[in-house]
C-alpha cells in the first residue's frame, strides 16, 4: 500500500485551457487523466481505480445473466468487415501491414464475434452469450470534451446468438434488466429511449441516455412520464396551426425579395405554421427528391436517410435550377416532377408554399390535391410537442448516450 505523497496524482489549479465539458476540467485539474493527442487519453493511476470500480460492477451484471466474459483482438482482418458492408463506414481506421494485408481497427466488435459463432455446432449449444472489454479505435472527426467524444476508448460489448425469435427477445430482455441494474448501481440519471438501428441494422433498438449539458444528442422526454426518445428516432404530435381561409385552388402571389419562411409569413399574415418549405436532395441513387416539412420544423437528415435507403447531400444550385426553375427561397412540389417525401404534419390542411418561380409564393397548396407525394416522419421533434401517449408536453434536452442494444434477428 503506497502513502498518499507517492501516488502519481498530479492536480492543477487552473482549468485547461482547451477544456470546454465540467466533466473535462475536472477530470484533468483532480489529477485522473492526461490528454495525449486530440481524441486520446492517458487514464491516470486514480481515474484508472475508478475506471475498474465500474468495470468491476458491469462484470459482475453481465455475469449474473449467464454472460461468458472473453477478449477479441483491437484489429481485424478487412474481410471480416467487407462482408458485413461495414468497410467503408468513415469512422473505422484502416490499416495495412509490411505484407500488404489490409486491417481494420475495431470500433466494435460484431464481425469478429460473428466470426467466432460459426464454431457453434448445433442449436443445442444455444443461447451463447458472450461480452468482452477491450479497447476501439473511431476516426472521429471531432473530438471533444474530454472522454465524451474520442478516438480511442474501452467498451464493454455483449452479444446473445439465440435459436429463435423467443429466445432472441428473452436475451434482449436480460440484457436491458442488466444494463438498467449498472446505471443504477453507479448513481446515473438515465432514460432507457427508443433508438434508431444505424449503422447496426435489425429490427429494435434502445438507448440509455443520461442528461447531459456537454451531450451531442438530444432526448425527447413527456411532462408526463410517458415517453422517452432520441430525436433521431423520436415521435410527437406537433401544435395545430391556424390556416387561413380554405381556397379552392392555389393562388399565386408576389413576394419580393422573401424568402425565409419568418418573412413570408409575416408578409403575408399567416401563421409559419400553415407555411411549408422544400429541401432538394440528392439521394444515394443520384436522383433529385423534394423533402418538404412545415416551415416551423426543421428537417431530420437521419430520418429522411432512413426513408432515401442511404446518405444524401443537399442539391447544388446547378442541379436545382433546371427542374424548378426558380433558386432556394421559391421552392415548392407543386408542378415539380419529382419524388417528393412530405412530412406526416402536411396531410391535412392548406399551406403556403413556394411557387417555383423567384419572388412568388402560393396560396392555398393542399397534399394528394395539388401534388403528389409520400408521407413519412421526417421532422425532428421540438419543444411543445405533445406526446404520441398520452399528449403532455414533449421537452428537449442534450443527453449523452452510455448505452445502448440492438435486435439484430437474422
Amino acid at each position: 500500500m503506497k502513502r498518499f505523497s507517492q501516488l502519481h496524482i498530479p492536480t492543477l489549479r487552473n482549468d485547461p485551457a482547451d477544456a470546454e465539458a465540467p466533466s473535462h476540467r475536472l477530470l484533468v485539474r483532480g489529477g485522473y487523466v492526461r490528454q495525449v493527442g486530440a481524441g486520446l487519453f492517458s487514464f491516470l493511476p486514480l481515474g484508472w481505480r475508478v475506471h475498474q470500480k465500474v468495470v468491476q460492477i458491469i462484470r459482475e451484471e453481465m455475469d449474473g445473466i449467464g454472460a461468458q466474459e472473453m477478449l477479441a483482438p483491437l484489429l481485424a482482418p478487412a474481410e471480416l468487415w467487407q462482408e458485413s458492408g461495414r468497410y467503408d463506414i468513415p469512422e473505422v481506421f484502416r490499416l495495412t501491414d509490411r505484407h500488404g494485408r489490409d486491417f481494420v481497427l475495431s470500433m466494435t466488435h460484431e464481425e469478429t464475434m460473428t466470426f467466432h459463432a460459426r464454431e457453434i455446432r448445433s442449436y443445442r449449444e444455444l443461447p451463447q452469450l458472450w461480452y468482452h472489454f477491450q479497447l476501439k479505435g473511431r476516426d472521429e472527426a471531432r473530438p471533444r470534451a474530454g472522454l465524451l467524444r474520442v478516438r480511442e476508448f474501452v467498451m464493454k460489448d455483449a452479444y446473445s446468438f439465440d435459436r429463435d425469435e423467443q429466445g432472441l427477445n428473452e436475451s434482449y430482455e436480460k440484457h436491458a434488466g442488466a444494463y438498467r441494474r449498472i446505471f443504477e448501481r453507479c448513481g446515473l440519471r438515465f432514460y432507457e429511449c427508443e433508438g434508431d438501428v444505424g449503422q447496426m441494422g435489425g429490427e429494435v433498438a434502445h438507448e440509455y441516455l443520461a442528461p447531459c449539458p456537454a451531450g451531442e444528442n438530444e432526448i425527447a422526454l413527456c411532462s408526463n412520464g410517458n415517453y422517452a426518445a432520441n430525436v433521431e428516432a423520436a415521435k410527437s404530435v406537433p401544435s395545430a396551426p391556424e390556416f387561413p381561409e380554405r381556397l379552392d385552388a392555389p393562388s399565386e402571389v408576389e413576394t419580393p425579395g422573401i424568402g425565409t419562411i419568418e418573412e413570408v409569413a409575416e408578409f403575408l399574415h399567416v401563421d409559419p405554421r400553415a407555411t411549408a418549405k422544400a429541401m432538394p436532395v440528392v439521394g444515394p441513387d443520384g436522383k433529385l427528391v423534394l423533402g418538404l416539412v412545415r416551415g416551423d420544423h426543421r428537417l431530420h437528415e437521419l430520418k429522411l436517410g432512413a426513408v432515401l435507403g442511404g446518405e444524401f447531400r443537399p442539391a447544388h444550385p446547378e442541379e436545382i435550377e433546371q427542374p424548378f426553375g426558380a433558386s432556394g427561397g421559391s421552392l415548392g412540389p407543386v408542378g415539380v416532377k419529382l419524388r417528393v417525401i412530405a412530412d406526416e404534419a402536411l396531410r391535412q390542411g392548406q399551406f403556403v408554399a413556394g411557387a417555383n418561380r423567384d419572388g412568388f409564393h402560393l396560396r392555398g397548396v393542399e397534399a394528394g390535391r395539388d401534388f403528389e407525394c409520400e408521407f413519412a416522419d421526417i421532422r425532428e421533434v421540438v419543444d411543445g410537442d405533445a406526446c404520441i401517449h398520452c399528449g403532455g408536453r414533449i421537452g428537449v434536452e442534450p443527453a449523452i448516450e452510455v448505452g445502448n442494444i440492438f435486435q439484430l434477428g437474422t
